[in-house]
């Protein structure tokens, strides 16, 4: 501690917000006129306060924030990132249900939709996308022929209010973008 006596007071001159309370004391002050080297202190430590403020931030570690998007036409979708961040390959749909709840639509392209830029692209269990984003082949309505699986038997048209969802790899965050129609028997 640097202690400095000021004004019949000992103030702890290495803390900046003690220092910047007693310039700011001092701005007010009828007995002190604020000078050219007070002024440079002042930004000073302004400064130091800011850079301590966005170490602390960068040291805690930034939480990712993926934006979820609709696409132009239902079925479309588009993923944002604040950040780099891995997330599970996996593309979720979940319909609406008329009590405004939502259920997972399960065994969409023989399995899941997966976060794939092309249908020839070749994912592991994780996908990397940052500030860039990503635009996923998008999801046809159909349940099995939804994205990349051109044909199979049973196919259906699905309709209502569905929503995309993904999680990060670890599963510990989960994103949902805004609910959209697909009407019944519409082509796209």
């Amino acid at each position: 501690m640097n202690a400095v006596p000021h004004k019949g007071k000992t103030v702890d001159d290495t803390c900046p917000h003690t220092a910047a309370a007693r310039i700011t004391y001092d701005m007010n002050s009828s007995e002190e006129m604020m000078t050219p080297s007070k002024i440079r202190v002042l930004l000073l430590l302004a400064a130091v306060a800011l850079a301590v403020r966005s170490t602390v931030a960068a040291a805690e570690g930034a939480t990712p924030v993926v934006e979820v998007r609709n696409g132009p036409r239902p079925g479309a979708v588009e993923l944002r990132a604040n950040q780099a961040v891995d997330l599970a390959a996996e593309l979720m749909v979940e319909w609406q249900r008329d009590d405004g709840s939502f259920k997972l639509v399960k065994e969409l392209d023989l399995g899941s939709l997966k976060l794939l830029a092309s249908c020839g692209q070749q994912v592991g269990a994780c996908v990397r996308i940052d500030e860039r984003g990503l635009r996923p082949v998008p999801w046809t309505g159909m349940s099995c022929s939804a994205q990349c699986t051109l044909n199979c038997d049973g196919n259906v048209r699905l309709s209502g209010r569905f929503r995309f969802v993904v999680t990060t790899c670890d599963g510990k965050q989960r994103f949902e973008g805004p609910v959209f129609e697909l009407p019944p028997d519409t082509e796209r």
